[in-house]
């Protein structure tokens, strides 16, 4: 099938593969929760004849097609929702309280069944994989996948997410460091209780708190390589008991990014070292635990060049943009990646009236995009099954 034939078959069934997002939007499940939405992804895709495996990692979906005795070129999408109440006012906005797709996995899902459908009637070297990938937005799913034998006989691997700050019709692509590290810190401080009009008495474990998460800010500026950016927030605090008496213990919990792992190896000892630091300074202890979450995704140059090329050919050069910062956002495709090289890529859903930022109540990526990544991933499998020829489409 050549290229033109293959790109009018997209675009053929592109409207019910937007019922699909639309409907799946209406119906979001959450991390490890998504059973519905596994039941339609299996259905769809056993009905147009791909073998298909449920319950990996327990709620994921891979589906295979094509030969097994070469191994097989993976595309990862995820499918869990967020505990956020909507607020886009859609014709199809979330009928579940307080759970939306607010991170275009709805749009990661139909892209996937869409390169589904186009793939089966093509004839590749390699078989294809499509992981359909559970619990991302808790960074967990992945390494369930993993666990469960999703890797095992893949070669490739492909990733894409949905990016408000491109427009539609557009790609990012980015060498190196897609998304940073992430993981999470949790802080107790222990003070010394004592009256709220003799502080001198005791010590405030709040005032002490405070110092910490200021202080672990300045340190940062002043002890790390600002060329590899650390960044620090802390989310929540709780402490203490009542108005006029000293905290006697403040717990922090906050999240760390970095985008160079060999920083990112040694942050938890770092921060241990500097918050214990402080807090004796004024006269508190400090307990501190640090959980690495997931590792940076780092594309691969090569299998990044394919999807470069790709875009370039069904886009335009124009169309195919140079990232040059990583988000520190995190992105548990990095598992993958650990196991198989990949690389993954930001799609543009920005539409002429823009688009709220992902994670946003207001969250409304132009469903045009969808036939724009299948065409853009179609292209890229053909590509990577194609190397040794030197051809593509």
């Amino acid at each position: 099938m050549d290229r033109d034939k293959l790109l009018k078959k997209i675009d053929s069934f592109n409207d019910e593969l937007i019922n699909i997002r639309r409907h799946i939007h209406a119906h979001p499940e959450l991390s490890g929760l998504e059973n519905q939405t596994a039941i339609l992804i299996s259905g769809y895709l056993k009905n147009i004849g791909w073998r298909v495996t449920e319950s990996v990692g327990k709620t994921g979906v891979i589906a295979e097609f094509g030969p097994t005795d070469k191994g097989f070129i993976g595309l990862r999408v995820d499918m869990d929702a967020l505990p956020i109440v909507e607020k886009t006012n859609l014709s199809f906005s979330s009928k579940v309280d307080g759970v939306m797709h607010a991170c275009g996995h709805d749009l990661h899902i139909s892209i996937g069944l869409g390169v589904a459908k186009i793939i089966k009637d093509l004839h590749l070297n390699f078989g294809t994989r499509i992981i359909f990938q559970p619990a991302e937005e808790i960074a967990s799913g992945a390494r369930w996948m993993i666990h469960d034998g999703a890797t095992n006989g893949l070669i490739k691997i492909l990733g894409v997410h949905v990016f408000p700050d491109l427009s539609i019709g557009t790609i990012g692509i980015k060498e190196g460091s897609l998304t940073a590290a992430a993981g999470e810190l949790q802080v107790e401080i222990q003070g010394k209780s004592g009256h709220g009009a003799r502080p001198y008495e005791g010590v405030d474990a709040i005032w002490v708190a405070s110092k910490v998460i200021s202080g672990i800010q300045e340190l940062i500026t002043r002890k790390l390589n600002p060329l590899d950016p650390v960044v620090i927030t802390f989310g929540k605090i709780n402490g203490g008991n009542a108005y006029n008496i000293l905290a006697e213990k403040v717990n922090l919990i906050g999240t760390v990014r970095c985008t160079n792992l060999i920083v990112f190896k040694g942050i938890g000892h770092w921060l241990n070292t500097n918050i214990s630091s402080i807090a004796n300074t004024f006269g508190a202890e400090a307990k501190i635990k640090f959980r690495a979450i997931t590792p940076p995704v780092n594309n691969n140059s090569d299998i990044n060049r394919v999807i470069r090329d790709s875009a370039i050919q069904i886009l335009g050069q124009q169309n195919v943009v140079e990232l040059q910062k990583p988000s520190l956002g995190a992105e548990d495709f990095a598992e993958f990646l650990n196991e198989v090289p990949g690389a993954m890529f930001r799609l543009g859903v920005s539409s002429e009236k823009g688009c709220a930022p992902l994670h946003s109540s207001k969250f409304d990526p132009d469903e045009r995009a969808i036939a724009v990544g299948i065409k853009v991933i179609t292209e890229s499998i053909v590509k990577l099954n194609n190397q040794s020829k030197g051809n593509s489409l």
